[in-house]
């Protein structure tokens, strides 16, 4: 390698000044590019997590319902059982002689 120890002339400061420009440009623009990647990924993340948090809503409504019908359904049970019960014992009560 040779040691050039010439002075820089005007031109050759120049052609130096505009090759880092378009260096610091060329990063300028890589910095954009990158920035709006990061955003549409983000832009992105938030659409599924959104989406998720509607279909998780619809599933909690949906069992919620199910768990309603299902206690509505046991209380009903759970009277008519006990209807039953006190018609056996009135009859039961009647046939011994004993009702009140």
């Amino acid at each position: 390698m040779k040691n050039d120890t010439t002075p820089a002339t005007k031109s050759d400061i120049k052609s130096m000044n505009e090759k880092i420009q378009y260096l610091i440009d060329a990063v300028s623009n890589l910095y954009k590019a990158n920035k709006d990647w990061k955003n549409e990924v983000i832009d992105s993340m938030k659409d599924s997590k959104d989406e998720i948090t509607r279909h998780f809503d619809v599933v909690a409504e949906d069992i919620r319902h199910d768990l309603e019908g299902a206690n509505r359904d046991e209380i009903k049970g759970l009277k008519d059982s006990k209807t039953d019960h006190e018609q056996r014992i009135v009859h039961l009560e009647k046939r011994v002689g004993i009702a009140v």
